[in-house]
């Protein structure tokens, strides 16, 4: 039996997928500055150097457009975490040490912030969005540092009492200094690379068994 030859992308498939990556990126860049809700896909379309009317060949609104561009943007992190975090085989301390940094490193990337900020400020309004970004992005962070804590204390490094249900206290430092140098950088700076450790440092000191 003769053995199936997967054939290569025609050329024209080929300018589908980067139009529709053109698409996406200029999406994120309109999320970014614009906000969910002031975003208009005319400008988008503008943005990618298309006509309005091709955006609807790919997205058939910009609800599709926005969880393209959370796809695109955020999964290849949040898979790459998984990925890490299953096959580690260090302490549950350096695994912990090493997904902050990578978190910090993921959420000060390119137009991260803004995009955080447009996420956090009118998730109410579309609960549609909201429900997708938990569900996709939210959720699978709170498991991985949950089997994190919980290697921990089956190790003896953490401390068993602590909530571990409660990974929000875990992880807002992270969000908030997303925020803090999309409003306050030009006030009052932060120094990322000590403000990861002094988070790190202060998370373990706060999760070691007695």
């Amino acid at each position: 039996m003769q053995a199936e030859v997967s054939q290569a992308p025609s050329k024209r498939e080929l300018q589908k997928e980067v139009r529709r990556n053109a698409i996406i990126d200029a999406g994120f860049e309109e999320f970014a500055v614009q906000g969910f809700t002031a975003t208009k896909l005319d400008d988008v379309a503008i943005r990618a150097g298309i006509g309005k009317g091709t955006i609807y060949l790919y997205f058939d609104s910009k609800e599709s457009l926005f969880q393209e561009v959370v796809r695109k943007n955020l999964f290849p992190m949040r898979d790459a975490a998984q990925i890490h975090a299953a096959e580690f085989k260090g302490s549950a301390t350096e695994l912990l040490t090493i997904h902050f940094q990578r978190m910090y490193l993921g959420l000060h990337q390119d137009r991260m912030p803004q995009l955080v900020a447009m996420i956090m400020g009118e998730a109410s309004r579309f609960p549609d969005m909201a429900d997708f970004f938990f569900n996709e992005i939210v959720s699978s962070n709170q498991e991985l540092l949950q089997n994190i804590l919980k290697k921990g204390v089956e190790s003896g490094e953490f401390r068993d009492n602590f909530p571990v249900e409660f990974t929000q206290i875990l992880m807002a430092p992270a969000m908030i200094s997303a925020i803090w140098r999309l409003q306050f950088e030009s006030h009052s700076p932060l120094d990322m690379d000590a403000y990861t450790q002094t988070h790190i440092d202060f998370v373990l000191r706060g999760l070691k068994a007695d």
